[in-house]
Order: C-alpha cells, then structure tokens, then sequence
C-alpha cells in the first residue's frame, strides 16, 4: 500500500482520540459508514490473524479472511456499548464464531452421503 492521501490522513487523524467503542454505528446514519470504514481499516490485520489460525481442505488462506471478516462487520452491526463487553472482546468472538461455522458448514456439506459417490 502506498502513502494515503491527505484526505484520508485528515481523516483518520479526527478518530485518534476516540474509542472503538465510541466508533460503534450508534450514531446518526451519515457518520455510520465513515466509523465502519475506520474500524474495518483498524481491525482488519486482526481479522487476518484469527483466520490464521484456522484450515479448511481445499478452501483458500482467502476464504477463511472473508468469512472472519463477514463476522466483523457483524460486530459493527450487533454492538451495544450498553453492554459490559468491549468492541473488542465482541468482535473477537463475532470473528471466531463466524469462522467455525463456515468451517463446520463446508466439512458438512462435503461428508453429505448425498454427496458422496455411489457405486453403480
């Protein structure tokens, strides 16, 4: 990746202070895509890392990243900071459910006995 442009700079230099919490969409609509965008950019080497830990035959290191990441923006979703978890803890769990179920789901489908060859 290359060096961001001032804009973005400028941008992201107005969510230092702030926390993932307070980053959470529960504010107005407009301002919801700007703090998902942010958390997306800051989590995303930490999604990268929890799919790391996971296999999947004939799955690619990609698939697993895009499923974590489906969990991600579940956790931007579901967050309540009303909650006693932190945005962090809650999106770590979020990643990992998200990840052992498309894994589980896959290992289903491919042990289906509809699935597996017949011997005519």
């Amino acid at each position: 990746m290359g060096t961001p442009y001032a804009d973005e700079t400028a941008e992201n230099s107005i969510y230092d202070g702030c926390s993932d919490e307070d980053l959470s969409p529960t504010s107005a609509a407009s301002a919801v895509m700007r703090h998902s965008t942010h958390l997306i950019n800051k989590y995303r080497n930490f999604v990268r890392s929890k799919a790391r830990s996971y296999f999947l035959i004939g799955a690619d290191r990609e698939d697993i990243v895009q499923e974590g990441m489906i969990g991600f923006f579940k956790a931007i979703r579901d967050y309540r900071p009303d909650k006693l978890s932190s945005f962090r803890a809650f999106a770590e769990l979020c990643v990992t459910r998200q990840i052992i179920t498309a894994i589980k789901t896959a290992t289903r489908q491919k042990t289906h006995p509809a699935q597996l060859p017949t011997s005519h």
